[in-house]
């Protein structure tokens, strides 16, 4: 399609409206085939008839302003998304018609899509204090909701930080944003912005299509910022539910298994003999069972005895040595440690979470 300066060019005003009048249509026929809407379901919500859209899309009709307005408002465009004199495939794109552009068989922006189904409610969300100091949970909503002109999913997060203001008013954060699911990865994947402090995270978990039941727990990674005085970036784990857990009480059952959980866990796991002693002795009333007794046995009999070195690393900062020296002996010292390179959320955790929740909830 010509722009508005070769238009002026044209010999033939007739040829140019017929090329103008097939790229509104193929302008048209691409946004209809992006999400996935039939001639049928236009008709209907445009209310021209069947035949008239059909002759229409196939170039047998003229177009006119009436059917640009009754299409328009169908799709919930603006007239000059379809009518610009510009090339198609060169218009910048305004933020709302960015997400669009992501879309295609892969990516889904569509809640419509079958593969929204199951995602489409209120979970409850779990995950760690981002400020080192603090050693507690926090809690949340996460909600996922098709956006008011039903062209994507909405995403809406809830967080209650724990603190109240000096009248006692419990102070929560608020964040709003998207959803987008990718089959090729079987990911969902929700950004999420923070207005009022400028905030924006990441939320990524495994997708799997839900026919017939909506999802019940899923273990998810988010990239965000600390909340502490220094404002780091920070990776950590959320656990999403459908069910509200019991986290009030840190001796349940719930508070006890949330939290292990949420720890940057893989599935070896390292545990210092000290920590295992105080386990079994803080949680006699479990550990000396005698089928918890018998697996512990199991798990002496067959664990890696192993010597382990453990020192804060700015014990090293401080110490009376070069810079450069220092750093080189830190450097070599993180590289032979037993530090993984990543924390892979694996199909094993989702499955353990969704056990444990079934057989309490579900």
């Amino acid at each position: 399609m010509p722009d508005l300066k070769q238009m002026m060019q044209y010999e033939d005003y007739n040829k140019f409206a017929e090329d103008y009048c097939e790229e509104i249509v193929e302008r048209i026929k691409k946004i209809l085939e992006r999400r996935g809407i039939s001639q049928g379901t236009l008709a209907a919500k445009s209310g021209l008839g069947q035949s008239t859209v059909s002759k229409f899309l196939a170039g047998d009709t003229r177009v006119s302003l009436i059917h640009i307005a009754k299409i328009c408002m169908a799709l919930e465009i603006d007239p000059g998304e379809i009518l610009s004199l510009e090339n198609s495939g060169e218009r910048k794109e305004s933020s709302n018609e960015l997400l669009e552009t992501w879309e295609n068989d892969m990516l889904i922006c569509d809640p419509s899509h079958p593969a929204f189904k199951g995602y489409m409610r209120d979970f409850e969300v779990y995950f760690n204090s981002t400020i080192s100091s603090e050693n507690k949970i926090l809690h949340g909503k996460l909600s996922f909701q098709p956006s008011g002109n039903g062209r994507y999913c909405s995403a809406k997060l809830v967080l209650n930080t724990g603190k109240k203001t000096i009248d006692g008013t419990p102070i929560q954060k608020s964040y709003r944003g998207k959803m987008i699911i990718s089959l090729s990865m079987s990911a969902c994947y929700c950004v999420l912005t923070e207005m009022e402090i400028g905030e924006i995270c990441f939320i990524v978990f495994n997708h799997m299509f839900l026919f017939n039941e909506e999802l019940a727990c899923r273990m998810a990674c988010v990239a965000t910022v600390s909340s502490g005085g220094n404002k780091r970036p920070t990776m950590h784990r959320l656990l999403l539910s459908r069910k509200e857990l019991d986290m009030e009480n840190p001796e349940s059952d719930d508070c006890k298994f949330v939290k292990g959980q949420l720890l940057l866990n893989t599935s070896d796991i390292l545990i210092e003999k000290s920590s295992y002693e105080k386990m079994k002795e803080e949680e006699a009333d479990f550990t000396e069972r005698s089928e918890i007794r018998d697996l512990l046995d199991e798990f002496e009999r067959y664990w890696e005895r192993l010597d382990v070195y453990r020192i804060d690393e700015a014990k090293l900062r401080n110490a009376n040595c070069e810079l450069e020296e220092k750093i080189r002996l830190i450097s070599l010292l993180r590289k032979y440690s037993m530090s993984e390179r990543y924390n892979k959320i694996s199909t094993k955790t989702d499955e353990h979470i969704y056990n444990y929740l079934e057989s309490k909830y579900f």
